[in-house]
């Protein structure tokens, strides 16, 4: 009886016996390299750059977020603004209804009697803490009233301290309850409860600072 052990086969130039197993493996070997072959060639073609330069992977990413980074500053502008116009509403509706109208401090009359002309209308600016009025003439003389109100009058006065001490500036006997003289940058500033009163007047003239001195002393008057 022949016997056939599986897994050898005998080659007939030699006659020794070649095992199945490193045939396979051989086989096996081979192809893993036309595999590894292949797949490293498929790899560059799907990598390859475009004309340009640019991989188009990475150029579709850059303009997705250059799209979101726009659109995200877009979002946060309309943002400011609308929180800027809300604010400015709240603090129009807080003056109009309630405690300071700067042009009733120094009024119309008063500004066209220091001008020496008829004036326009003046600009008013209201924001959450400060209240303005400018009167101008065409050419540029002005009579120029702030308000500035803080939360309670201590506030008020460590703020006029404080700009006192950084400034430097030479203080003002008998209007309101302090006052300083604020030039080159205005005139005169006045302290009274809560309130902080600038005024400027701008005309020319030699006698601008003592204008100024007189209207705060009747704008004070007129604070609440």
């Amino acid at each position: 009886m022949k016997t056939t052990h599986i897994g050898e086969k005998r080659a007939r130039s030699s006659g020794r016996t070649v095992p199945l197993r490193a045939v396979a493996a051989v086989f096996f070997l081979a192809l893993l390299g036309l595999l590894l072959l292949a797949a490293c060639g498929g790899g560059n073609e799907g990598s390859a750059a475009t004309p340009g330069g640019t991989r188009t992977p990475a150029a579709t990413s850059a303009a997705t977020g250059t799209r979101v980074a726009t659109s995200t500053s877009a979002a946060r502008a309309t943002q400011t603004a609308t929180a800027g116009a809300t604010r400015a509403a709240t603090a129009t509706a807080q003056a109009s209804s309630g405690e300071i109208d700067p042009c009733t401090l120094v009024t119309k009359a008063e500004a066209e009697a220091v001008v020496g002309e008829s004036l326009g209308e003046p600009a008013v600016t209201i924001t959450e803490m400060l209240a303005g009025c400018l009167y101008t003439t065409s050419d540029l003389e002005s009579v120029n009233v702030d308000v500035l109100t803080y939360d309670s009058a201590d506030d008020a006065k460590s703020g006029f301290q404080l700009a006192i001490d950084i400034n430097h500036y030479p203080e003002i006997e008998g209007i309101g309850d302090r006052a300083y003289d604020s030039r080159p940058i205005g005139d005169i500033t006045v302290l009274k409860g809560k309130y902080e009163l600038s005024i400027d007047v701008s005309t020319g003239e030699q006698d601008e600072f003592e204008v100024a001195k007189d209207l705060a002393s009747k704008a004070v008057e007129r604070l609440p």
